[in-house]
């Protein structure tokens, strides 16, 4: 028997993800997509009838698997009743074409449209309730929807189903007076996938894809760099749901013949269970799975009777064995900025890029006679003070003062119970924490909120959502004026890398570095929000002496940069280099401001806070 060491296992893991690497490359290279494509587009004239139509059948559950995608994987809201959306546009275009007679030219953007509001509706009450309830919820509306299709008799077909729907296997579909055979119909439905796929892959790639994995992970770190939540989620229901209604019209006249039972909960799982055995975030996985879902029933038809239990084991062994499904085994793990992007901004030099933060101009921040109560809790109590621009302010104090609390009400997480709050001279009082960040007030957390699978530098660029300003349309058709605001925004991420020696690692992902690197991410991220006051929640707490004094001297070099900063920490040697005066509070009161050496010296400071630490000092 041979012995094995660590190192063979690190050769085995670097080897394995080569081989994942350089295959993904492959499968993703522009011309290989472009023979893939044009092998299918002749797969007609080879194959039979029956592989065609199974393959139609896998390039409809792609297009219904990536609106999971954008749903699911993405923005992390899950849809136990998506068949819905599918079963709109199914209806929908089934509707126009047979009963009104309509081109399919107009049956399909209208289908999809008819799929796109009814999510964008949905995504109101969605946004209200989380996790199991939000799976439940949707449940409901998929049973609504089942309901409805059943009893609407008149509209529908009731359960005897909607029959004579044009289909090109039936030799009735047509377009512009030409009769599509199942040939043409499938060639078709091919350019459709890939179009799709590109969609998904462009918008993936750019701000909105990085938003709504940033709400995924943490809605409050969203926030802090100006994502509206609500806005974004909105975003990722009205997406999922027109590209369902889009496989749904595909499939409508794939098959001539729908009714209510082609929509009910089995179909939703069934989507579910190919987008995660596939990976939620792998497009490739996706199309990997629903090929192999699309030829399984043909393989269990002696199983029929036993065919979702069989599901239901695939799926368990892909969770428990696949966590990251298909997509994770055979491919790369999924990147959220554009390669060529990347490329191009590392070219050009760095003359080109915008000012870093504090460059454009200082603020002062003030806070006046703000009180924040709980029920009757009161958490601040008429707190009065200034962040002065091109200053660093101390706030400290014991735990449970009221320190998080301020920043919070500072930052637009809690609105105040009352109090002011102005920004130079425009009052921002009870703006919400995206509309704070939208004027430069942006702050860190106790804990590094980054998103774990991104890399650092993806991470970074998060804090460009704003600047970047290009519409959804331009980042899904990757519109030159999306891809130059990209390169834009990455010479100034580039630049601030280099500020905070992260450039070693910007591409490395963030779950395998130490924590002091992921502190240092995350004010980056703070940095290229551009802000003008920036609020830093304990940031040295758990660093290395090392770590603190490069934090201390990046601080240093910002607040010579004209940023205003205000700065909570508990350790008070770290501070005494950094502050120009300190706040300090005391059960939501402010018991002490002014410099740090009569902080040490306050009786009633020392009596709250200090204590033993104080007396060393003496």
């Amino acid at each position: 028997m041979m012995d094995t060491t660590p190192q063979d296992g690190m050769r085995h893991c670097g080897a394995v993800s080569t081989l994942r690497g350089r295959l993904t490359r492959a499968v993703m290279h522009p011309a290989t997509l472009l023979v893939l494509v044009a092998v299918l587009l002749g797969a007609p004239a080879v194959s039979s009838t029956a592989t065609i139509q199974i393959l139609a059948f896998a390039l409809v559950s792609t297009i219904f698997a990536q609106s999971l995608l954008v749903l699911t994987g993405l923005a992390g809201q899950i849809s136990l009743g998506h068949a819905a959306f599918f079963g709109m546009g199914a209806y929908g275009s089934a509707l126009l074409t047979k009963t009104l007679g309509l081109s399919l030219l107009l049956s399909i953007p209208a289908a999809t449209v008819a799929g796109a509001l009814a999510a964008y509706l949905l995504s109101f009450p969605a946004g209200r309730v989380r996790e199991v309830y939000l799976a439940m919820m949707t449940l409901g509306f998929g049973q609504i929807f089942f309901e409805v299709a059943r009893e609407w008799t008149s509209l529908t077909g009731g359960v005897s189903g909607f029959s004579g729907i044009p289909s090109a296997s039936l030799r009735t579909l047509s377009v512009l007076g030409m009769n599509l055979d199942e040939g043409d119909f499938f060639r078709v439905l091919v350019v459709v996938a890939a179009g799709v796929l590109i969609f998904v892959r462009n918008l993936s790639q750019s701000r909105f894809g990085r938003a709504l994995c940033a709400i995924h992970h943490s809605e409050y770190a969203a926030g802090s760099v100006g994502i509206a939540r609500g806005r974004a989620r909105q975003f990722a229901y009205a997406i999922s749901g027109g590209l369902a209604g889009l496989a749904g019209v595909f499939y409508a006249h794939l098959v001539g013949y729908i009714g209510p039972d082609s929509f009910g909960i089995s179909r939703s799982v069934e989507v579910l269970v190919i987008s995660i055995v596939g990976g939620l975030l792998s497009s490739a996985g996706q199309v990997v799975s629903a090929v192999f879902f699309a030829f399984l029933p043909e393989r269990l038809q002696a199983f029929a009777e036993y065919q979702y239990i069989v599901y239901g084991l695939i799926l368990a062994f892909s969770l428990i064995v696949l966590p990251k499904g298909l997509g994770g085994l055979l491919f790369s793990p999924p990147r959220f900025v554009r390669p060529r992007a990347l490329r191009d901004a590392g070219r050009r030099h760095a003359e080109g890029a915008r000012p870093l933060p504090g460059e454009e101009g200082a603020e002062s921040l003030s806070v006046r006679d703000v009180t924040m109560r709980f029920g009757g809790l009161t958490a601040l109590d008429s707190v009065s003070l200034e962040i002065r621009a091109g200053h660093i302010t101390g706030l400290v104090g014991p735990n449970g003062s009221g320190k998080s609390t301020l920043v919070n009400v500072i930052s637009g997480i809690y609105k105040p119970t009352g109090g002011t709050i102005a920004l130079g001279s425009r009052d921002v009082t009870g703006l919400a924490d995206y509309q704070m960040a939208s004027h430069g007030v942006v702050r860190t957390f106790q804990d590094p909120r980054l998103i774990p699978h991104f890399t650092v530098r993806e991470n970074l660029m998060l804090g460009a959502h704003r600047s970047l300003g290009y519409s959804w349309i331009e980042a899904a058709l990757a519109l030159p004026g999306a891809r130059a605001a990209e390169v834009r925004e990455l010479e100034r991420c580039n630049a601030i890398l280099a500020l905070l020696e992260l450039e070693g690692i910007a591409d490395a992902v963030v779950e395998s570095l130490p924590y002091g690197h992921r502190r240092m991410a995350e004010l980056g991220r703070m940095l290229l929000a551009e802000p003008r006051i920036l609020m830093l929640d304990e940031p040295a707490a758990g660093l290395t002496d090392v770590e603190m004094v490069r934090l201390a001297t990046v601080i240093t070099r910002l607040k010579g940069m004209g940023l205003s900063l205000l700065l909570i920490e508990h350790h008070m040697d770290f501070l005494a280099s950094l502050v120009d005066d300190v706040v300090v509070l005391d059960s939501g009161r402010i018991i002490y401001r002014g410099d740090m050496k009569g902080m040490r010296e306050n009786a009633e400071v020392i009596g709250a806070y200090l204590g033993d630490e104080a007396a060393g000092h003496a």
